[in-house]
């Protein structure tokens, strides 16, 4: 509580749900800009991320916003339960918020629930068949919606895969949003089967600009490189030698060629199985992304199987090669991006053409999905 004139006023209070602290570069830069804008907006709100790792997201995120806590009461539930079917996940989830005894060692986490304001799931990947403990989130959201005065939204998500199960669970929890956004239109199509409207909307990495997350480096290397060992199909030899070979046929050499890390030694390795063929070149760790920014620039050529260098490179104006390793997943991803502007070519190990497409209408489109991302806040927020 806080005083005002003669009156005293309750502090707002947000709830945002996020996977911070993994770490992950995507996942932290979000949740981050969330933060930040927050702190523009609701400087006075006492705002709470629930994360999986709350220790290492107060490191990472600390000073972001003025009244930042952190948690991790909703993904301990979700993991909590029984089994992992996401009717089972969602049932437990409800049954527990609404009957603490049923979760006694988190009920000082629960019971914060109930003073919420605002509760926004934060977007991304991790709302899906992939992790589908964690369609408990959803259900959530919707206990919270129906037994408080909160305003409850999602932004940005991206929903593949979504199995039936999966489905059923938004299906029945859909109509407490007040806000729902997916960046794909497989999500979008998805839940429109199941009945629910969701409206198609860019990646929350949009929210505030992009001018805090691109670097000023000018001297960036010509030529970039991120490629992951997490969620591929197949082995990795076959991921290495497509891009040795492409560092070829573009004639990269060490001096002009840059590695770029999301999550830490995951992101490495094709690092170090190609850095004694290219002496010289330059590795940014995470910690460089999230401090200096991502290293595009107009004039590059990548090659990434990630999904936010991808998005990010591109509207910065670089050339590139987004690979596909999975196609459940960042196959949805890279179209996605290739829906907002991009040109980049999309490539698999077996593909033939490695040649980089251009970035087509990214960096012109780029400050209307930056307002797009904007609206949708105002939305939820309604500030």
């Amino acid at each position: 509580m806080k005083r005002l004139g003669t009156r005293l006023t309750r502090r707002r209070v947000i709830y945002l749900v996020a996977t911070s602290g993994h770490p992950n570069y995507g996942d932290e830069l979000i949740t981050r800009k969330w933060l930040r804008a927050l702190a523009r907006t609701e400087p006075d709100a006492e705002v709470w991320v629930d994360c999986p790792n709350p220790g290492p997201s107060a490191a990472l995120l600390d000073g972001a916003h003025p009244n930042a806590r952190f948690t991790d009461t909703l993904f301990r539930l979700c993991w909590e339960s029984p089994d992992d079917d996401p009717l089972v996940v969602a049932d437990f989830v409800r049954t527990a918020l609404a009957d603490p005894g049923a979760a006694p060692r988190w009920i000082p986490g629960i019971a914060r629930l109930r003073d919420v304001d605002v509760l926004h799931v934060v977007g991304g990947g991790y709302v899906n068949s992939i992790w589908p403990r964690h369609l408990g989130l959803v259900a959530a959201a919707q206990w919270v919606a129906e037994n408080t005065r909160a305003r409850i939204g999602a932004t940005g998500l991206g929903l593949l895969p979504l199995d039936e199960p999966g489905a059923k669970v938004w299906a029945d929890a859909a109509q407490a949003f007040d806000v729902l956004s997916v960046r794909d239109e497989a999500s979008k199509d998805v839940l429109a089967r199941h009945g629910v409207r969701a409206v198609l909307a860019p990646d929350d990495a949009f929210l505030g600009g992009l001018h805090s997350t691109i670097s000023s480096e000018r001297r960036s290397p010509d030529v970039m490189v991120c490629v992951q060992t997490d969620l591929v199909d197949g082995g990795f030899e076959p991921v290495v030698d497509l891009v040795r070979r492409t560092l070829s046929e573009w004639g990269a050499t060490g001096a002009r060629t840059g590695f770029v890390e999301c999550i830490p030694r995951v992101d490495r390795v094709i690092y170090d199985a190609l850095r004694d063929e290219l002496p010289g070149a330059r590795f940014y760790s995470l910690w460089d992304l999230l401090d200096q920014g991502l290293p595009a620039r107009e004039g590059q050529r990548w090659i990434s199987s990630r999904y936010h260098p991808h998005m990010l490179a591109a509207a910065a104006g670089a050339s590139g090669v987004a690979l596909n390793l999975n196609t459940d997943y960042y196959g949805v991803k890279h179209a996605a991006v290739k829906s907002w502007g991009s040109d980049w070519n999309v490539a698999t190990v077996t593909s033939a053409s490695v040649a980089p497409g251009g970035p087509g209408e990214m960096p012109a489109r780029a400050a209307g999905h930056v307002e797009a991302v904007r609206s949708a806040a105002s939305r939820l927020y309604g500030r």
